[in-house]
């Protein structure tokens, strides 16, 4: 999402923009954002605000089925110009801060991407109850059980299995 800030940095500090979003996160993204953005003017660039949510899809992490869920995350950032829109003179801006092209305009897809990147699940799930997958054979669970399900056993817990069934005794 590119936006021309040309406008916005010409007028006095304090200054503000809305806008409205509904698109695809980046150039080559299927995921869809929608929210709303403020843009307000700094003493040194545009502060860039908002409330947003993002349809992301991925793999369930228990039984690889395809997953999606939504996502809401909330962003601020303030992006620098690399040009001085009254001089035209280049700004010097450090390597790690958000910048204002040459022409003016701001690209949010970056921000955006690593906010979105941020808000994710690590696991992302199908269904929140989903059985999972045998580790032996990869039968998912959901479609019945398979004839590892009881006998998936590791061996690094048979001194507290042998524990367990003296305590029963």
């Amino acid at each position: 999402m590119q936006i021309n800030v040309a406008q916005l940095l010409k007028e006095p500090v304090g200054a503000k923009r809305n806008y409205k979003v509904d698109e695809p996160a980046g150039e080559n993204s299927d995921t869809q954002v929608a929210g709303y953005i403020d843009f307000t003017r700094t003493s040194l660039g545009i502060l860039v605000t908002g409330k947003l949510t993002a349809q992301i899809k991925g793999l369930c992490s228990r039984c690889l089925c395809p997953a999606g869920t939504t996502i809401k995350f909330k962003m601020e950032d303030e992006f620098f110009p690399v040009i001085d829109i009254n001089s035209g003179l280049h700004q010097e801006v450090a390597a790690d801060e958000l910048t204002i092209d040459q022409n003016h305009i701001l690209d949010l897809d970056e921000a955006i991407r690593q906010y979105i990147i941020m808000a994710t699940p690590t696991k992302l799930l199908c269904k929140p109850d989903c059985p999972g997958i045998c580790p032996v054979c990869g039968q998912e669970f959901a479609k019945g059980d398979c004839k590892h399900r009881n006998k998936a056993y590791d061996h690094r817990w048979d001194k507290l299995v042998q524990l367990e069934k003296e305590s029963k005794v």
